[in-house]
């Protein structure tokens, strides 16, 4: 049972806003569409089944029609169904049943929303702001793609449209309140409505200028959810762009400056292989890589480069062989950290443009043993005191005690900073990173009790030979050696590393006992 005190530390960061809208979306039930009675579809292709989707790396078998409601796998592989997204990541459906011909996709996805226009009646979760933002642009692509023109796609679009506007996520906010923003604004644009398009971008400037931080951050501090609205953004940029009907050079200039802020700063964090870093909520084959969005960036006129970090708390250090990434920031909004890790002076090292110590990641939403493990301290490259997280996650995507961080040492070879999330416990944990050399860092660890029970995790990317002595682990490319006032026995075990959601892979971590100061040097081969 939830303690009473876990829940005033959590609800405390909540906004008016935020609370006003979260009771008014309990007394007011579910979302239902409101349209005029669906004329018959004609010469709509049929879907032949069984039919097969693919999310999430979970595959689930239609034989007789689509259960668009469809809730084994959790809510996240329903919202995913109900995207329709069609860029190899989402809903087209991977293989279809049936004898005959193979139908073209177009043909599957019109047949898939005509089915989905059918069962409006039915739908639950697919009716709701997020999914229903992620919807209404993919079809409104598909048709413009496919020259489709279609009278009943696009009364039920209009309808989808009026929903979101009346149901827009402010009980949230955070990324599904910029999504409804974009959303509206693209649709607002698409049927020339000028009452939606005032809304969109009112709150979509609104939105921007509160989530994108002043080094192009976005303020979750996900860097798979940044790829995501930074795509969006681009694709909205895109639409402006082009519409003779917007008229707004202005708007077109505010977006533009904050998707060259997000830009500059996703490749800012994107490591030599191309990878970003899994901290917080990330999971591989989610979003589109850095490179996708640098090559769609530059057709529309962008031109990313590499920038200092700082508000979003995220740091880079480098050498021509290393890379080096902390975190010393916070976990994310206070009103909003649903997607935050208890990962406060965390780090990743690539060695000579490969993985070597690196975050677990996540490989789910559903509210468990895994997903409490993913959010952990002990799941990420930092110290626990007395077993306790340094910020206070809990249930799915919940936070009450948060770290509070002051940084001591900002430059781009050296870092300090000291955080409070054990200062109920009466310990505090002091973090610096140094680059020593072209082929050398070092980590130390400073405390105030030594008297605390403390552990020390490392966790190393999976195939890394580690090879262990007292106070050394000699693994691949390079050796670690630990410098402390007493014996350090290592105590090597598996753990199992997400690599998308819903798949994992076994992999080294070392774990130590402190009780004092400890500096960790790590030195690459030649």
């Amino acid at each position: 049972m939830t303690h009473p005190g876990t829940y005033w530390r959590t609800l405390r960061h909540l906004t008016v806003r935020q609370v006003v809208y979260q009771v008014w979306n309990r007394l007011r039930g579910r979302p239902r569409l409101r349209q005029a009675a669906t004329p018959h579809t004609g010469n709509v292709p049929g879907l032949q089944f069984p039919i097969t989707f693919t999310f999430l790396n979970q595959s689930v078998t239609f034989t007789e029609r689509i259960d668009w409601n469809y809730a084994t796998n959790g809510k996240l592989w329903t919202y995913n169904l109900n995207y329709f997204t069609s860029d190899g990541r989402g809903t087209t459906p991977i293989r279809e049943g049936g004898t005959g011909a193979v139908p073209h996709p177009g043909e599957v996805m019109l047949a898939l929303i005509h089915d989905f226009i059918r069962q409006t009646a039915k739908l639950i979760d697919g009716l709701e702001p997020y999914p229903t933002s992620l919807r209404v642009l993919n079809w409104q692509a598909f048709l413009l793609h496919e020259g489709i023109q279609d009278h009943v796609i696009e009364q039920h679009l209009f309808a989808q449209t009026a929903l979101l506007r009346s149901r827009l996520e402010y009980h949230l906010g955070g990324n599904h309140l910029l999504e409804n923003a974009c959303a509206l604004t693209t649709m607002a644009v698409h049927f020339r409505h000028r009452a939606w398009f005032e809304k969109g971008t009112k709150l979509l400037r609104e939105q921007l200028a509160e989530q994108i931080l002043n080094d192009g951050g976005h303020y979750e501090r996900s860097p798979v959810y940044h790829q995501i609205l930074t795509d969006r953004l681009l694709d909205l940029y895109a639409v402006l762009q082009d519409s003779d009907w917007a008229g707004d050079a202005e708007l077109l200039s505010y977006i533009r400056g904050k998707t060259v802020a997000m830009l500059d700063w996703l490749v800012s964090v994107t490591f030599r292989d191309g990878s970003v870093p899994m901290v917080n909520d990330a999971a591989e084959g989610v979003g589109p890589t850095t490179a996708e969005l640098v090559a769609k960036a530059r057709l529309l006129g962008f031109n990313p480069t590499r920038i200092p970090l700082c508000d979003s708390g995220y740091r880079m250090l480098t050498t021509s062989r290393l890379e080096v990434f902390i975190d010393i920031g916070p976990v994310g909004p206070n009103h909003q950290p649903g997607h935050a890790h208890a990962d406060t002076f965390s780090f990743i090292l690539h060695l000579d443009g490969q993985p070597v110590i690196v975050d677990p990641g996540t490989s789910t939403y559903q509210i468990g043993a895994r997903r409490s493990w993913e959010r952990s301290t002990a799941a990420h490259n930092t110290v626990t005191v007395a077993g306790a997280d340094s910020s206070e996650v809990w249930s799915g995507f919940r936070v009450g005690r948060r770290a509070q961080v002051r940084v001591q040492i900002d430059t781009p070879q050296c870092v300090e900073a000291t955080h409070d999330g054990y200062i109920y416990l009466g310990e505090q944990h002091t973090r610096r990173w140094t680059i020593v050399d072209e082929t050398t860092f070092s980590i130390n660890d400073t405390f105030v009790d030594t008297n605390v029970d403390k552990k020390y995790y490392l966790h190393f990317y999976p195939g890394i030979y580690l090879g262990m002595e007292q106070n050394q682990i000699e693994l691949t490319g390079g050796v670690l050696t630990f410098s402390t006032g007493s014996l350090l026995n290592p105590d090597p075990s598996t753990y199992e590393q997400a690599c998308g959601f819903n798949r994992t892979r076994p992999a080294s971590q070392v774990t130590f006992d402190l009780s004092t100061t400890v500096t960790t040097l790590f030195t690459a081969h030649p």
